[in-house]
């Protein structure tokens, strides 16, 4: 059986986290009209980075478009499990978010959203909409750190309401991103909390053409508590390669 906190978390994929907080500028400074990005992935592992959990060794893949622009942005992610159709990694989530500047430093980003369950149907009856909130510090332009609370299980299965909260410790090491991550996930309903961390890097992107680039992030994780989703692992490893696609509408101006 599939706990509520395993599906809470999977619909965190799709959140991005990457630059959330910044109007979509272009190369030449000013304001683009919008920024639309299609981003694909494909990972070595079946896995919930929200909540720090690996749960199979399937290869499998997500496809998630995102679209920002004032007042609101919004966005859509499918992920499928390539060896398993029927496996908790099927779902699709959908979600608007808004950021709000509060000084040079330090944004907040509000989101909500829908978690569509899909291991057997469109709609399986574990789906349910979510809610999350953002911190974001940066501290310099090499370290940021970043601090995501998310209650999922709102409205049809609020009874069994879930909690996560993730700490992201992003720093640049010349062309690299180095990310220190723990996490801490707690239902309501029970006893039951999760505790585990990781550490991943990102190589620099390498441009294909003007609009598509590609990289890969290479992780590891352990379980830090005795206790620990069901069937997920106490530790493992993850292989991605991410493909950034930019769609996004680019000003006329000229500075």
């Amino acid at each position: 059986m599939i706990s509520a906190g395993r599906l809470l978390f999977s619909c965190c994929l799709a959140l991005g986290f990457e630059s959330v907080a910044q109007q979509p500028m272009s190369k030449a400074g000013q304001e683009q009209p919008y920024s639309l990005l299609l981003t694909a992935k494909f990972h070595s592992t079946g896995h919930s980075p929200f909540s720090g959990s690996y749960f199979n060794h399937h290869y499998n893949g997500e496809i998630g478009l995102s679209f920002k622009a004032k007042p609101i942005s919004a966005f859509i992610n499918k992920n499928v499990d390539f060896a398993d159709v029927h496996s908790s990694i099927n779902y699709t989530t959908i979600g608007i978010y808004k950021p709000f500047q509060i000084n040079e430093s330090v944004t907040l980003t509000p989101y909500i959203g829908y978690f569509f369950k899909q291991s057997h149907s469109f709609m399986d009856d574990n789906s349910d909409a979510w809610t999350c909130v953002i911190v974001r510090v940066a501290v310099n332009r090499w370290l940021a750190i970043e601090n995501s609370t998310l209650i999922g299980n709102l409205v049809r299965h609020c009874s069994k309401a879930s909690l996560a909260n993730r700490v992201n410790a992003a720093i640049l090491i010349g062309k690299f991103k180095v990310d220190a991550y723990a996490w801490y996930t707690h239902s309501f309903n029970s006893a039951s909390h999760y505790v585990s961390a990781s550490l991943a890097v990102t190589s620099p992107d390498w441009v294909i053409s003007q609009t598509i680039s590609a990289r890969v992030q290479v992780a590891v994780l352990q379980q830090i508590a005795n206790e620990k989703p069901d069937g997920s692992m106490y530790r493992g490893g993850l292989v991605s390669l991410i493909v950034p696609i930019d769609l996004s509408a680019k000003s006329d101006k000229i500075n």
